[in-house]
């Protein structure tokens, strides 16, 4: 059976559940349905104001899955309860679903942002990171330094762009930060990797300007939690350190998140 909810004034949602009954009329079972859903969904977007992606069946029964930006949540069908932690299925290694389910919503992210962060490629790759970055952070400085020991070791790293003082001037959203135009003169450059290596030996980056992607890539560092440069992910979003660290113990990192 199809249940369309309702558009409210965060987000529109479309969703489809199974559900079978012989107590009533099947029309009547799918409008008593829908409300009841939209009522649960309704008391979660005024408890929770957080933007919505999706909603969908949870893998436990009787419970929605709501995507949110900033994480899963679980909410009961009977609309009492609402839960923010990690399902794990109960099998040998205990599968983190929520997780899973998340991982898959940053890897789109990251799909979508991929062609716009600065990349420096692995030759023999096994690993891909996604780094927050700002050149006027000196552990961004010191993991640049050992850039080639990341890619020897069969690490691709992405810069996306995270300018620490955010996009927007505080007093008037209206314009934009001086970090947003430091990390601007790089990300429009004819030849990014020479004017973010340039800029990083505090070198002066003639002013450039162009359409660019980097209030997003600033946007989906703060959905991951990044407060602060550099902050290293893996290329679905899990967080691997924050700040700088050698490359042996970047691998660790990495290979204890698989």
């Amino acid at each position: 059976m199809n249940i369309q909810l309702k558009s409210t004034a965060a987000f529109a949602i479309s969703m489809t559940l199974s559900f079978s009954s012989m107590a009533m009329p099947a029309e009547e079972k799918k409008l008593e349905e829908q409300n009841s859903l939209q009522a649960v969904v309704d008391n979660f977007t005024e408890l929770v104001p957080i933007p919505i992606v999706t909603i969908e069946e949870a893998p436990l029964s009787n419970m929605l899955q709501v995507v949110t930006e900033k994480g899963v949540f679980y909410a009961t069908l009977d609309g009492k309860y609402i839960i923010a932690g990690n399902i794990h299925e109960a099998k040998e290694g205990l599968p983190n679903l929520t997780r899973a389910r998340l991982a898959k919503e940053n890897s789109k992210k990251v799909d979508a942002l991929k062609n716009d962060f600065i990349t420096y490629k692995s030759e023999n790759e096994k690993y891909e990171i996604v780094v927050f970055f700002d050149t006027s952070c000196p552990y961004c400085a010191k993991f640049h330094s050992e850039i080639e020991d990341y890619n020897k070791a069969g690490i691709t790293v992405h810069y996306a762009a995270w300018p620490r003082q955010g996009v927007y001037n505080r007093q008037n959203k209206s314009q934009f930060t001086g970090a947003y135009y430091q990390l601007e003169n790089i990300w429009c450059s004819e030849k990014p990797k020479q004017a973010l290596e340039a800029a990083l030996k505090r070198a002066t980056i003639p002013r450039n300007s162009c359409e660019n992607s980097i209030p997003e890539q600033f946007g989906f560092g703060v959905s991951l939690g990044v407060t602060g440069t550099p902050a290293v992910f893996s290329i679905d979003g899990q967080q691997l350190q924050r700040g700088y660290a050698p490359v042996e113990q970047l691998l660790k990192n990495i290979q204890g998140a698989q």
